[in-house]
């Protein structure tokens, strides 16, 4: 396994990230969660989450990609925690997602 990588979420996803899911548009959360990161943490130790380059990180979007991984991928939250960081200039969407993530209940118990 590689040691780590970074995703540029608004260069190599979208500069308007939003949304759960297909219903909500291109741009969704499922779609982050198993086209990039599902695929990154498969690869990579850890993975750096780069948010500079985005106009915002909603929570619809936040909660389902990161918390996701804990919800509906079997990861467990101090796997995730362990694993995924974030790059913000804003504490309040690191300390949101970190918010999502500790919260999220495995949706098979």
């Amino acid at each position: 396994m590689n040691a780590e990588i970074t995703i540029d979420v608004g260069n190599d996803f979208s500069d308007m990230p939003f949304g759960r899911d297909d219903k909500d548009g291109d741009s969704n959360g499922y779609r982050f969660r198993k086209e990039f990161l599902l695929k990154a943490l498969s690869e990579y130790e850890h993975v750096i989450i780069d948010l500079t380059n985005v106009l915002g990180c909603p929570s619809s979007f936040s909660d389902e990609a990161f918390a996701g991984l804990v919800i509906y991928e079997g990861f467990s939250k101090e796997e995730v925690l362990r694993r995924v960081s974030f790059i913000t200039e804003y504490e309040s969407i690191r300390s949101n997602i970190k918010k999502y993530i500790t919260e999220a209940k495995p949706q098979n118990k």
